[in-house]
């Protein structure tokens, strides 16, 4: 099996004379996860990947709106800290946890701050509304992590992208929140679906602007990541900034933005657990949507339901999931992908 078995299907189903499937129909299988749970995937699977070479000590901790409401019991501080007592041994950092893109340039960081001062921030925040950008909606997600001192010649920015019949790595050797525009400034390498990646096509292609001390090292943590990101069915895993510490062994990823090819669950469950998949920042779950991820929850068949645009006028009816894609995609097809109204599964 390719490791994109969904989203390249209609290759694989012997219809590869139609157009590659359009953004409307990739969207109903590839989601956004919470950046705690990208990183919790890589604490939890990164030693074996990279051969035990590399690990991440901590994932950080997620903060709901239940710390309004719960003094004692899961989900109120006293919980917190007693299942995370290095939350008071180090100075953190603190962010919202909920897709929202430049989260620096919005003021919405608090960086090396002790534990009162980033529990005072989010009770500031937590569920109010915060317009970022164009988009307006309510904060009820944050994510607390330990600081990291570091260089600024020490960020690297690197994004992992699945196309049709390939995977794109793109490398920046400057990262961090003025990375500029990546698609100009970028190293590339593509890695055709099924082939291996490595250490030496890594080092001529990516990283000939990296301090030399660096590369192997470097290098031996962009295979290991890039063989999680195979494994793991992820469609989608930027890294900005990725720190390498002084010693050249320490790599720490700060920031995170991931999408997983949910089609793949049937394949990699175990490896996922159980995944929270949030809306966009500023639209809420829509009750409907609720209800189906419950019954989902609740059956062994497959019941998925996505309202794309309300207000749409084309509704498909709900079919298997390699169907509903191919309706989807038909609709784009034909001109119509801004008027579809949702996307369904039922298998």
């Amino acid at each position: 099996l390719k490791h994109r078995v969904c989203r390249r299907g209609l290759a694989a189903s012997g219809l590869s004379h139609l157009q590659p499937p359009s953004p409307t129909a990739l969207g109903m299988s590839v989601k956004p996860i919470r950046e705690h749970t990208g990183k919790a995937l890589l604490q939890r699977w990164l030693p074996e990947y990279s051969e035990g070479r590399f690990k991440m000590d901590n994932a950080g901790v997620l903060i709901s709106p239940e710390v309004l409401t719960k003094t004692v019991g899961p989900g109120s501080w006293a919980a917190i800290l007693e299942a995370n007592p290095w939350l008071k041994e180090t100075n953190l950092v603190a962010k919202p946890d909920q897709l929202i893109k430049r989260r620096g340039k919005a003021g919405l960081l608090a960086v090396n701050k002790p534990f009162h001062e980033a529990k005072d921030w989010i009770m500031q925040r937590m569920c109010k509304e915060q317009k970022v950008e164009t988009v307006t909606g309510q904060l009820t997600h944050f994510l607390i992590e330990p600081f990291v001192p570091h260089k600024q010649e020490e960020e690297f920015y690197i994004c992992i992208v699945s196309n049709r019949y390939d995977d794109e790595l793109l490398f920046c050797h400057e990262g961090g929140v003025d990375v500029g525009d990546v698609d100009a400034k970028a190293e590339r390498l593509q890695v055709l679906t099924g082939d291996s990646l490595s250490t030496q096509q890594v080092v001529s292609s990516l990283l000939s602007k990296v301090p030399a001390a660096k590369q192997e090292n470097l290098a031996l943590f962009i295979v290991a990541l890039f063989n999680f990101y195979k494994d793991l069915h992820f469609a989608y895993l930027e890294i900005n900034p990725l720190v390498m510490l002084g010693d050249n062994k320490t790599v720490v990823p700060l920031d995170m933005a991931a999408k997983l090819d949910e089609t793949a669950i049937f394949l990699t469950a175990q490896k996922w657990g159980e995944i929270d998949y949030p809306p966009p920042f500023g639209r809420d779950a829509y009750p409907e949507e609720a209800l189906i991820r419950d019954m989902d929850g609740r059956t062994g068949a497959s019941l998925k339901l996505t309202i794309l645009n309300e207000r749409g006028r084309v509704w498909t009816m709900v079919a298997g999931g390699g169907a509903s894609v191919v309706y989807a995609d038909t609709v784009a097809d034909y001109g119509w992908g801004h008027e579809l109204a949702n996307y369904g599964e039922y298998s």
